[in-house]
């Protein structure tokens, strides 16, 4: 058996508060208009005994009148004002009164003036005036009254209506949803092998309702949640596996980066070292064959036909210039594994000190040089100084041979970044093959036309390629080269 509940569910107040306040607006609304037509029947009443005063009373008085017969004037109106409302009666002439009868109320009275008229010989006379005056204090009083029961008993009625829809939203409908609430907070993946079941019989599938549809839902979610974590456990077993699997790979990787790396650190120690007896293995045999050559060339040079000259001078060029790649050789490698130390470098003082240094040994004029001020750049200085020695020094070398050469050093802003340049006027180069000028020993001119080892570009690109950024060259024979570059920010 249901039992009314302990404790009525906000919904339910909600629906009996909107239910009482619609109700009770329906109610005035209809009270009003009801109380409306009941005062205009009212005024209907009187306007009836108004009527029926012109037709029966107003003749009768007019006879007694014209026959000056008091007593019957006197009777007419008594039985005016036993008529419903009517509280006062006079019959005026010549604007006096010439009788009366009842009370005479000055506020809420209604009046109607009837004329007194005799017919004689063919001519209407006016022989004097009825005024007939009704309280309305009796209209307003039922009026009241009317009022009254018609609020207590739609009053009644009203609250009668919401105690019911109350029980009845309570049993169809906030049951159930407080039922399914307390389903929908318990639900967890503990127990989604528990249906929703709700105190109702379940209707067939022609006539399921709202909350048939729910519980059908919560049935179909649960099958599907329970579905969706068997798929997601298994996915995460899987994910597990693989992570296990990831992490050993981890592992194992770590260790072969970390055999690896001590393999190439030998590796690179072995390779320095064998540079460095290379490179004192080399230099002695060539000391010892520039040496005798000179000594022979000094001794013996009296001897020997100018044929005999030449081959020893270019013995002795071959031994010197094997010198020199020898050491570009070694500063390149340890470029490569110079540690950095990137700070902020005022580019334009250090092309400033670099020309000083330059016009010292080159033929070469210090009005030559173009320096944007104001240059400033980010890297490491003794790296960055390595680049600008090499870029001023081929642009000075490749220039040596024209009557006015013009070497400009600057940077410009391209797609935000700025472009650090060095432009000469000298031979430049075809730039059919651009792509060889910045190989280690890779020259595009002979080196009776401009002496050099080929090492120096190749040294700039690594040194730029450490700092993050590009270096690219343009060219054209006769009419000079660009070399532009960036630094990573």
């Amino acid at each position: 058996m249901y039992k009314w509940p302990d404790k009525i569910s906000p919904l339910a107040r909600k629906l009996v508060g909107y239910s009482v306040a619609f109700s009770t607006l329906v109610a005035i609304l209809a009270t009003a208009m009801q109380l409306y037509v009941d005062y205009r029947m009212e005024l209907g009443e009187i306007e009836k005994t108004f009527g029926q005063i012109e037709q029966s009373f107003v003749p009768t008085i007019s006879n007694a009148l014209w026959a000056t017969n008091h007593e019957e004037v006197e009777i007419a109106i008594s039985g005016l004002v036993k008529l419903p409302d009517i509280c006062y009666v006079e019959i005026t002439e010549n604007n006096s009164i010439w009788m009366s009868t009842g009370t005479k109320t000055p506020n809420n009275i209604r009046t109607r003036y009837f004329s007194l008229i005799r017919v004689h010989r063919g001519e209407s006379i006016t022989i004097g005036n009825l005024n007939v005056m009704v309280d309305m204090a009796g209209v307003y009083k039922r009026i009241l009254n009317k009022l009254w029961v018609i609020l207590i008993s739609n009053s009644a009625k009203t609250f009668l209506v919401a105690g019911f829809m109350l029980w009845l939203f309570r049993w169809l409908v906030t049951r159930h949803l407080q039922r399914i609430a307390h389903f929908s907070a318990n639900l967890s993946t503990d127990n989604l092998d528990t249906h929703l079941t709700l105190d109702r019989q379940k209707n067939t599938p022609a006539k399921q309702d709202e909350f048939d549809q729910v519980v059908d839902g919560f049935g179909r979610m649960q099958s599907k949640l329970f579905m969706a974590i068997q798929t997601l456990e298994q996915d995460l077993f899987k994910l597990e596996q693989a992570e296990d699997k990831i992490s050993n790979l981890n592992a194992e990787l770590e260790q072969r980066v970390v055999e690896r790396t001590s393999q190439l650190e030998a590796v690179n120690r072995e390779l320095e070292a064998f540079s460095y007896s290379v490179s004192h293995d080399l230099r002695t045999p060539l000391r010892s064959i520039d040496g005798f050559s000179q000594a022979l060339e000094e001794d013996y040079g009296n001897r020997l036909d100018d044929i005999g000259l030449d081959y020893l001078s270019r013995v002795r060029r071959a031994a010197q210039r094997m010198g020199l790649l020898i050491d570009d050789l070694l500063r390149l490698a340890r470029i490569t594994r110079a540690d950095m130390k990137k700070i902020q470098i005022d580019l334009s003082a250090m092309v400033h000190e670099l020309i000083s240094d330059l016009i010292k040994y080159r033929a070469i004029d210090e009005n030559s040089f173009v320096v944007q001020e104001g240059l400033v750049a980010y890297g490491d200085p003794t790296l960055l100084r390595i680049v600008m020695e090499n870029l001023l020094d081929n642009a000075a070398k490749y220039s040596s041979k024209i009557d006015h050469p013009r070497i400009e050093i600057g940077s410009m802003l391209e797609n935000n970044r700025s472009v650090y340049f060095v432009r000469d006027n000298g031979a430049g180069f075809d730039m059919a093959f651009v792509s060889k000028l910045f190989g280690a020993f890779q020259r595009l001119h002979r080196a009776d036309e401009f002496p050099g080892t080929g090492v120096g570009l190749a040294t700039v690109k690594r040194i730029i390629h450490r700092h993050g950024g590009e270096v690219w060259a343009e060219g054209e024979t006769g009419k000079g080269a660009l070399f532009r570059f960036t630094l990573a920010i």
